[in-house]
């Protein structure tokens, strides 16, 4: 379960390219790429403008037609696999 006041950053070996309607995170140690759909996208973006999970959730549901719950467990799987793969750290 993710902390609601918990707030992240990509790490600095992860680099952030939008392309057309999607964006590409590359790892540039292992030069592996991951790509995100457009509400990935914003999830990422607004954790990295100094938003916490909390408020990214929020913003999330005002933009789209979607339950509190359900953006919160996307997020939190985000969250997981781009901080498994070392994309993503938390804020200390």
């Amino acid at each position: 379960m993710l902390n609601s006041n918990t707030k992240y950053k990509l790490s600095d070996k992860a680099l952030f390219q939008k392309v057309v309607d999607e964006t590409v995170i590359l790892d540039s140690i292992s030069g592996q790429y991951y790509t995100l759909d457009p509400i990935g996208t914003e999830m990422v973006e607004a954790l990295t403008t100094g938003k916490s999970v909390s408020q990214v959730v929020a913003l999330i549901e005002q933009s789209y037609d979607a339950q509190a719950e359900n953006i919160q467990a996307d997020l939190a799987e985000l969250i997981s696999k781009m901080s498994d793969k070392g994309l993503l750290e938390e804020i200390q």
